[in-house]
């Protein structure tokens, strides 16, 4: 498709979009949730085929690909400036296991074959009934038996309030002239003048009111896109699961992990509903009006193979390593995740919390520890799971060591695809996404670490403090305090003294650990 006829077909393609990183995308985080709800996952350790559609610039399907060297993986865009800019971080990274396609969905190529993993972000709510439709025969012909799909999507009833300020950044925007940033500015310009003089819209719905202050420090490129796109649409759960499953496809679970556990997700006293309710789907629209939900990442399998138990993990998936998310984390844990507050306790808990603050351990490996014998393997696994949930146990695809106590010696990068992102991308202004190959995903550092870690690959320690200065100032970007930019050159000192500290002291060791950063 030419960009002339994406254009006409409702696309904004007259601004690239924004690069960005989501781990929710990983093979490793699809499989685990599979698993998580009883579908054994497709066998990816002999390798497996990735597709992602409308990849954009590709930075997610890259640093997969980066992070899974035994996997094949395919970007399909119909941005043809899209697919050139993937195709330098291609050669960048020399990632001979990836490579980007310019095509709308309807013209992907006859060979393309099948794929253990289909995955789409940010589409189907921005596309025309007709590409949607087009998506869902992918779905149907190019998803592998037992393959895993993921799809994410503006979900109701939490677009419901909101939908009008898309409506009118969009009838707004129409009206004037320029590119679509141009269009944007002007519009948001317009809602905010309604906002602050107080149109009866907002009054009468005060969280629209504050999400516009949201809007005004997101990417002016991503709001083109989310915004101006003609064909913009919001789901409820049933009809996206509707489609899939005319499709052939079944709704395995959903991402972030703990969306598949309804009690974090509800309060107390809606929970009495969900026990009552055997029907998944249903039981996920419940949840979404009790959440509120507004953004959903849905899992799908073609033919998928169920468990019987929880239990049948230990025998058919039992390929993921668990581990402590990261050190100091203490019992008892508490979390909010959007609506309920949860706190992990008890004596279990603190075993496991021993257990896996060493090396990694395969779930199999944990329920036969000495210091577990005795606890119902069913409880254990539940309980990993209930700890990944609230974010203090993670998962990788190879064993992890502890991260060392202290890294005094000189940095090496041994992946060519993250030497390339830090040239890139260090003090870009965007997080930065490195891959590493234990976990199977990127692990996201701040624009200001990734050029502390540039530096100290490039040039050592000896000078760091002031080579990370000069180059702040050569890029024009500012060291902040309080929200405000210190000018005064001694405190400018101090604070970016404090920051490379930090990163040895702290970051440093994580990456070593997770395999990014190596001792020289």
């Amino acid at each position: 498709m030419t960009t002339k006829a994406a254009s006409a077909a409702g696309y904004i393609t007259d601004v690239a979009y924004i690069p960005g990183f989501y781990p929710h995308m990983a093979p490793a985080a699809l499989s685990y949730v599979a698993a998580l709800n009883r579908v054994v996952p497709p066998a990816a350790v002999s390798g497996f085929r990735y597709l992602e559609l409308g990849c954009g610039l590709g930075r997610s399907f890259t640093t997969l690909a980066a992070a899974n060297p035994g996997g094949e993986f395919i970007g399909v865009d119909v941005n043809p400036e899209h697919v050139a800019s993937i195709d330098r971080d291609i050669a960048a990274g020399k990632l001979a296991n990836a490579r980007a396609i310019t095509s709308d969905f309807a013209g992907l190529p006859a060979d393309i074959g099948r794929f253990e993993f289909i995955a789409l972000h940010g589409v189907f709510s921005w596309v025309s009934d007709d590409v949607r439709r087009d998506i869902l025969a992918i779905a149907r012909q190019r998803l592998a038996p037992g393959g895993l799909l993921l799809v994410s999507y503006n979900s109701m009833p939490g677009w419901a309030h909101l939908q009008p300020i898309r409506g009118i950044l969009r009838q707004y925007a129409q009206l004037r002239q320029g590119d679509s940033v141009q269009k944007i500015r002007d519009a948001l310009a317009y809602l905010v003048f309604i906002r602050d003089r107080h149109a009866r819209y907002f009054d009468d719905n005060p969280k629209a009111a504050a999400y516009v202050d949201g809007l005004l420090k997101q990417d002016i490129r991503y709001l083109a896109h989310e915004y101006l796109n003609e064909h913009w649409t919001s789901f409820y759960f049933s009809e996206v699961a509707g489609m899939f499953g005319g499709a052939g496809l079944s709704f395995v679970g959903s991402l972030p992990v703990f969306t598949n556990f309804w009690d974090l997700c509800v309060r107390p006293e809606f929970q009495e509903l969900f026990r009552t309710t055997s029907d998944r789907l249903v039981t996920e629209a419940h949840k979404d009006f009790c959440a509120n939900t507004a953004f959903r990442w849905d899992i799908y399998a073609k033919e998928p193979r169920l468990m019987a138990s929880p239990v049948d993990r230990l025998e058919l998936v039992d390929d993921l390593h668990f581990h402590v998310a990261r050190p100091g984390i203490t019992l008892p844990h508490a979390v909010n995740l959007g609506v309920v507050t949860s706190t992990i306790q008890g004596p279990l808990y603190e075993r496991l919390l021993a257990l896996l603050g060493g090396p990694s351990r395969r779930l199999s490996e944990v329920v036969a520890a000495p210091e577990l014998q005795g606890t119902p393997a069913a409880d254990v696994i539940r309980a990993v799971d209930a700890g990944v949930a609230m974010g203090i146990f993670e998962l990788a695809n190879s064993p992890l060591e502890p991260a060392p106590s202290a890294f005094a010696g000189g940095v090496s990068l041994p992946s060519a695809f993250n030497r390339a992102i830090l040239v890139s991308d260090a003090l870009g202004g965007r997080p930065v996404a490195l891959a590493s190959e234990k976990t199977g995903s990127g692990h996201t550092l701040g624009d200001l670490d990734a050029a502390v870690l540039h530096e100290l690959f490039e040039g050592g320690r000896g000078g760091l403090v002031e080579r990370v200065e000069s180059r702040l100032v050569a890029t024009g970007r500012s060291i902040q305090q309080e929200g405000k930019p210190v000018v005064d050159a001694e405190a400018r000192r101090q604070l970016i003294t404090a920051a490379c500290d930090a990163f040895i002291t702290s970051s440093l060791p994580q990456l070593v650990r997770l395999g990014i950063v190596t001792a020289t």
